[in-house]
């Protein structure tokens, strides 16, 4: 079954990166609220969450929770187009990364990633890219949370390792 159909809303395929962002500071219904339903995790992207909890990130574990409650979407096996896609991108980006950009290219999608590298690679292949500042910015702009509550997010993902081009979300609106 297709994971998009014209005129309705459009998948978002996320990375470890984003997705992280955000578990590790409590704030992973954001990202539910938001996409809910659109928001899809690839088999490699669910491998890679998997490792972060094995490695002591106890927090990663709301986001598997989330999705045995069915609040967020499994993407389906790559198609042999995807697949092939898949294999000339692993060549350049992450595994969880390159499911993204050849689900996102060939299912009419956009990657959530906050990676440079995968970012670039979205841009070449005509892939729609947004991350962490962007649905920060989002949400401020539709009123899903204050721009101070933004700001104090965006610091406490800093704190958690994130390597932000901005320190403050109230600076972009």
């Amino acid at each position: 079954m297709p994971e998009f159909v014209p005129g309705s809303p459009v998948p978002h395929y996320f990375d470890i990166v984003t997705l992280s962002n955000f578990a590790l500071c409590d704030r992973f219904d954001l990202l539910v609220d938001r996409y809910g339903p659109v928001l899809f995790l690839t088999k490699q992207v669910r491998v890679e969450l998997a490792q972060g909890r094995s490695a002591g990130y106890a927090k990663l574990a709301r986001i598997e929770d989330e999705v045995a409650k069915g609040c967020v979407s499994v993407a389906a096996t790559m198609t042999p187009a995807e697949i092939l896609l898949f294999r000339e991108l692993i060549l350049v980006v992450g595994s969880g990364e390159a499911a993204c950009i050849a689900m996102a290219r060939q299912r009419g999608g956009v990657v959530v990633t906050d990676d440079r590298l995968a970012r670039r690679t979205c841009t070449a292949h005509g892939v729609l890219v947004s991350g962490t500042i962007g649905i920060l910015k989002a949400l401020c702009i539709g009123n899903q949370l204050a721009p101070d509550a933004a700001d104090s997010l965006l610091a406490a993902m800093v704190a958690q390792g994130f390597h932000s081009p901005v320190r403050r979300i109230s600076d972009l609106l």
